[in-house]
């Protein structure tokens, strides 16, 4: 039984040599992740069942979602269309119809342009004031303005906008055709705007309509001013009875009681008479203040004063020989006022409140009635230009500097775009180097990528100007010469290729010793 033991042991020995163990060790580490021990550029999950995973558009909590930071979803409001007589605006075209206004059986017809004050001239009547009205407001103005001069006993007027300038909308960026169009109905939707522009760029997949509030402009009104500080040692004692002064009081502000004044006052005094009493009345009888008691402090006085342009030393001024105090310069209060950040939440009487709505021109474009909100007053519309770029670098076949083309492109896409990795690329070791927006700094990620193609990472989207770099390893180069230096042959084994391969395996390039055996025959030599 022990030579069977012994017998079986060398037999396996024999079956699985040193090499071979080595493969089957080889081919265990090929289930961990890098998947290929030999060949770590083969990267991939290849689950037997379907799986389901994330992908990340924020890599750290210092980044903001991409997009405009303050653009919001539609919202069923924007969906309604606000019906209502449309208001005059300066640069408008008004068609004026007035009958016997210059002569007596014939029509006064004229087509006025608002001037930028917003009047415009009628005959007999001057100038009129027309914006912010609406064409029934103006036929009643003018209607007025004739019976009131005498003019016409009974006018007839009719008013009629020819060109509406104060109605329009802005439309900007990757559109065929941008500028200002006028909102011919209230009724104009998105769609029929970018439509009326011709198109927008194919690869556009985002707008904002970005909109003025409509909540109107808060003043906040001026502070008063404090009121003068009252001295501490006047102290005024309720009057003792309501239809006099008290004498005490009288007395104290420097004065005798008048007679018959309780007879003729039969209120309090006024804050007017208080002041006025108080300026007829001298200085020295008034009572003397709690802060004129105390011994005044005396002022600080340098005994050196440092020249900052020579850099020496003066002995102080006596109080006798300085100038008078010239009131300091307010330019560095000015200049520290302008380096502060300023809010713009608290400036006075301007409307800065607006909002931006987000459109997703792919849903847009396929009927989803959310998105095709109403275009009012004044809206801009961008339509953002897709400019956006990102590097690849380092082990793989094709680095370079691609473009988004409108799209979202992930890590794995990225890796698809440039061809995938090079003979020395090791996924483990890559790095994402990332700007941070609006600021000069930039912040460097490491990424495992090949555990992000097997799925033990999220895959996350990449920004614009972002640089992936595919980093290598010491082993890489070994494992190189490794997987090149066997090739299979017929009956299943393999043989070693001295360095990489045969020397017939080169292409169009000749063996030496082929060569040779031509050239002595060439020459006519028998060996």
């Amino acid at each position: 039984m022990r030579y069977r033991r012994t017998h079986a042991v060398v037999r396996c020995r024999r079956l699985l040599p040193p090499s071979g163990m080595l493969l089957v060790t080889l081919c265990g580490c090929a289930l961990l992740p890098p998947n290929s021990f030999l060949d770590p550029t083969k990267v991939g999950q290849f689950p037997l069942e379907a799986r389901e995973g994330g992908i990340r558009r924020i890599l750290s909590p210092r980044e903001t979602p991409p997009g405009v930071a303050s653009a919001t979803e539609p919202t069923p409001e924007d969906l309604v269309a606000v019906y209502e007589d449309y208001r005059l605006a300066p640069g408008d075209a008004l068609s004026l119809t007035i009958q016997d206004l210059l002569e007596s059986g014939r029509a006064y017809q004229s087509v006025a342009e608002v001037s930028p004050l917003g009047e415009i001239r009628i005959p007999d009547l001057g100038t009129i004031k027309v914006t912010g009205l609406t064409e029934q407001e103006i036929e009643q103005e003018i209607t007025a303005r004739l019976k009131e001069g005498g003019i016409l006993p009974r006018p007839v007027v009719v008013a009629a906008v020819q060109l509406k300038r104060g109605r329009l909308f802005h439309i900007l960026g990757a559109v065929r055709q941008s500028g200002a169009y006028p909102i011919a109905e209230p009724d104009l939707r998105l769609l029929e705007a970018i439509g009326m522009v011709g198109d927008a760029d194919a690869s556009a997949r985002k707008a904002y309509v970005i909109r003025r509030g409509t909540a109107p402009a808060t003043v906040t009104p001026a502070p008063t001013p404090p009121a003068a500080p009252v001295e501490e040692g006047l102290v005024i004692p309720p009057p003792e009875e309501e239809d006099s002064l008290p004498g005490s009081f009288m007395t104290a502000l420097g004065g005798a009681p008048q007679e018959g004044a309780a007879a003729a006052t039969t209120q309090p005094p006024t804050r007017q008479e208080l002041a006025d009493l108080m300026a007829s009345t001298p200085a020295q009888t008034r009572p003397a203040s709690r802060a004129a008691e105390q011994p005044a402090q005396r002022p600080f006085e340098p005994l050196v004063i440092f020249n900052p342009e020579t850099g020496a030393l003066l002995p102080a001024e006596p109080e006798a020989t300085k100038p008078a105090a010239a009131q300091p310069p307010k330019v560095a209060e000015e200049r520290v006022k302008l380096e502060e950040p300023f809010e713009w939440e608290k400036v006075e009487g301007v409307g800065l409140e607006q909002r931006v709505i987000a459109i997703d021109l792919t849903e847009l474009r396929n009927g989803n009635p959310r998105y095709n909100v109403v275009i009012r007053d004044r809206d801009v519309i961008n339509v953002p230009i897709d400019t956006g770029l990102f590097y690849i670098m380092g082990e793989v076949n094709r680095p370079g500097v691609f473009g988004f083309g409108g799209r979202d492109i992930t890590v794995k896409q990225a890796m698809a775009i440039c061809g995938g990795f090079a003979a020395l690329a090791w996924p483990q070791r890559c790095e994402l180097i990332r700007r941070e927006p609006g600021t000069d700094k930039q912040f460097t990620r490491m990424v495992n990528l090949d555990g992000i193609f097997a799925g033990l990472e999220e895959d996350f989207y990449l920004r614009d100007d972002d640089i992936l770099n595919v980093g290598s390893h010491l082993v890489a180069p070994f494992l190189f010469v490794i997987r090149n230096s066997f090739r299979f042959t017929y009956g299943f084994g393999f043989v070693y290729d001295r360095n990489f391969a045969d020397k017939d395996s080169y292409g169009s390039r000749l063996n030496p010793e082929i060569v040779k055996q031509q050239q002595r025959a060439q020459r006519g030599l028998p060996f």
